[in-house]
């Protein structure tokens, strides 16, 4: 099993290069090929939210500076793209080439990059987004949710400033949750190549169903050797105690199951998942 295709949506030059260089990083790998995928917002979209009251002269306006932003935002982004393809010496191609090594193509379309994403994103092997940035509209959180969500694939998500590598030291959140269990499951191409694996099993009050030394067990049987790195916290404080287990362990890549609790807690108390979105300083691959 490997990953040899990555979509990568780049909105804005601005926040685009942490998540070309994460996406670089993993295609280097496994000889993957990165789609960097830019959506143009479509102006007309902005009708249905005009404020009662505006005369037409008003929304054209508005849809007139959405489609100039737009268009020069995408000429800046395809600018960044081609000088990280030539700064990389990354082969820029649309179609597989017959030999080995990363590859890069652009793509461009327009509408709302939510949608897009969360429908072109199920034929890829997994997706590269942005961790999204407080007071900051970019890199967008609906865009990383729709991912998530709607794509049916792992995301690994950048942080806001990304290494120049990433996977030689893994830490593996576990909850004994059906998300867990996908997220080890999609990520077992980059723990095969980790030198270290560290799995981060909390004695929380919501006891996991599944021991992690049984997890460990399994592992094994894909040659990958983990030490278990045990620790007390409390259920409702797990997304920051998974961080600092993990910067504990000297990890450079979190692996994680996503929204194992229903969504609606999630979006009244908080939770584990949008904490680690929140606050990662090192890529995270998730998986729902």
């Amino acid at each position: 099993m490997r990953y040899r295709t990555v979509l990568a949506p780049i909105s804005a030059p601005e926040v685009g290069l942490s998540i070309l260089r994460t996406a670089l990083h993993l295609a280097r790998a496994f000889d993957a090929h990165i789609d960097v995928l830019h959506v143009r917002p479509d102006p007309r979209g902005l009708v249905p939210y005009t404020g009662e009251g505006m005369d037409g002269s008003m929304i054209e306006e508005i849809m007139d500076v959405t489609e100039r932003e737009g268009g020069e935002r995408e000429v800046r982004s395809r600018e960044m793209f081609d000088a990280f393809a030539d700064e990389n010496d990354v082969r820029v191609a649309d179609e597989p080439g017959t030999g080995a090594g990363v590859s890069m193509s652009w793509n461009s379309t327009v509408g709302r990059e939510d949608e897009v994403v969360a429908t072109r994103g199920r034929i890829y092997d997994i997706v590269a987004v942005g961790r999204p940035v407080k007071e900051a509209a970019l890199p967008s959180p609906i865009t990383l949710e729709a991912a998530l969500l709607d794509t049916g694939r792992p995301i690994l998500v950048a942080p806001p400033d990304a290494r120049d590598s990433f996977g030689t030291s893994i830490a593996v959140a576990w909850e004994g949750s059906p998300e867990a269990a996908r997220a080890i499951a999609d990520a077992i191409p980059l723990l095969e190549k980790a030198d270290k694996v560290t799995v981060l099993s909390a004695k929380a009050a919501q006891v996991s169903p599944i021991d992690a030394d049984d997890l460990r067990h399994r592992l094994a049987w894909h040659g990958i050797a983990c030490e278990i790195q045990s620790f007390e916290a409390a259920a409702s404080e797990l997304g920051a105690a998974f961080l600092e287990q993990s910067d504990k362990a000297g990890a450079d890549l979190l692996i994680k199951g996503a929204y194992s609790q229903s969504r609606l807690r999630q979006l009244i108390l908080g939770g584990r998942t949008r904490h680690i979105l929140a606050h990662a300083e090192i890529p995270v691959l998730l998986s729902h």
